[in-house]
């Protein structure tokens, strides 16, 4: 008869029922591949997570559940409104402003080539910088403010409207809406610049350096940290969580003040990184093709493994965390924070216009039977062409099952 106490295999077993819904929480909710030949390289994703728009070679606008809403045209850097209403993008000398439906509001030119854009929480205000020059508008279109500055290489609006911050190559500015100066610091040549939802906190990396500032231009701390360069940063919402992606393969996490928290492997380069509204949720992308979930206390929730490379700005979390979003150089990536639980609610796929729901055991994939309807966006109509719509999650990891079995029986023989 065995001698190992019945209570010590059921602690086994309790401790792999423990690790099996960490590793589905890795598993994509959804993938969605982008059409042949077009190659991916940024996302961004509404704080309510209603719109995702993936950007590149061609926009790809998604719904939460990876359904594809429409496709068409292109924009090598993307941002959208807070309530996911309006998408700003650029390509080449042009700025756009989209609505979410993919209709075309109006195009600008910018001398140079447009390098950063940024739009309002509201989009009353889209803002664009490019060479040596920076322009402002209104959601209308019509012109709010030029000048000129060094070479621009990134821009925010802040969230409150006040200020419109340029990083250049010899300085960081501050100007209002209309380009009039406000306060600047030609002691630093910051890459980028994050500012928080109120407007007070304004951070940007320099090397291994984090500098903060105070909405009004005082400095308020430069830290560095003991690592590699920073390649990413995001800034939480609430202004609470700084997390910066570092090109020694770690990611490190900060509170307002620049205390470190903690420091995390997330691949080899981590050129791209995301944080919720509230810094419980932090996702990382690497140029190793490794896509790393945490939460604020530095707990691993979950990795994946895409099929290309994660570019820099090709991850975003939305407000409350609950979605991840990453791009590859092919494919756009879905995936939750928590682990499923053992039975969910999913819509049947629609077969005869009636639509029902039912109880299905999240280890099943689900496969959509019906294809959708991508819209192409245009300024004039909207066509309409068959989608194949998204890629299922993958089912239940059979492997642990295996494991789970082959532990019990090690214990067993050895009494």
């Amino acid at each position: 008869m065995c001698s190992r106490p019945l209570s010590d295999l059921l602690g086994i077993l309790v401790l792999l029922c423990i690790m099996i819904p960490a590793v589905q929480a890795s598993v994509p909710l959804w993938t969605v591949q982008a059409s042949p030949g077009i190659d991916l390289s940024t996302v961004v994703m509404s704080h309510d997570a209603s719109t995702i728009v993936a950007g590149g070679d061609q926009l790809i606008l998604l719904s939460p559940d990876g359904k594809k809403i429409w496709s068409g045209w292109s924009g090598t850097t993307l941002e959208v409104s807070r309530d996911g209403r309006y998408i700003v993008t650029s390509q080449g000398q042009t700025v756009r402003l989209f609505s979410r439906e993919g209709t075309i509001l109006w195009d600008q030119s910018l001398e140079g080539g447009v390098t950063a854009i940024s739009i309002t929480p509201d989009a009353s205000m889209i803002a664009a910088g490019g060479g040596n020059t920076v322009q402002s508008w209104y959601n209308s279109g019509s012109g709010l403010g030029k000048n000129v500055t060094e070479t621009v290489q990134d821009i925010k609006i802040s969230p409150i409207g006040d200020q419109i911050i340029v990083a250049t190559a010899k300085a960081l500015r501050s100007f209002n809406m209309s380009y009039v100066p406000n306060w600047d610091d030609d002691r630093v040549s910051p890459g980028s610049v994050m500012i928080s939802g109120d407007g007070t906190g304004i951070a940007f990396p320099n090397g291994n350096h984090i500098r903060m500032y105070h909405g009004s231009g005082t400095l308020l701390w430069d830290r560095t940290y003991s690592g590699g360069t920073i390649l990413s940063l995001a800034y939480s919402w609430d202004g609470s969580t700084i997390v910066a992606g570092r090109d020694d393969g770690t990611v490190i996490v900060l509170d307002r003040d620049g205390k470190l928290l903690w420091t995390g492997k997330a691949g080899l380069w981590v050129t791209s990184v995301g944080v919720s509204d509230d810094g419980s949720t932090i996702a990382t992308g690497s140029i190793d093709n490794q896509i790393n979930v945490f939460n604020r206390q530095g707990t691993l929730l979950g990795s994946y493994t895409t099929k290309s490379p994660i570019k820099s700005r090709s991850v975003a979390v939305s407000e409350d965390g609950t979605l991840i979003v990453a791009v590859d150089l092919s494919n756009v990536y879905g995936f939750s924070r928590t682990p499923p639980s053992s039975l969910v609610t999913v819509p049947v796929a629609e077969t005869t216009g009636n639509k029902s729901t039912g109880l299905i055991p999240d280890s099943v994939a689900i496969v959509t039977t019906t294809p959708g309807v991508e819209r192409v966006p245009s300024q004039s109509s909207t066509a309409s062409v068959p989608t194949t719509g998204t890629t299922p999650a993958s089912g239940f990891p059979w492997t642990l099952t295996l494991l789970s079995l082959a532990l019990i029986l090690l214990v067993l023989k050895k009494k």
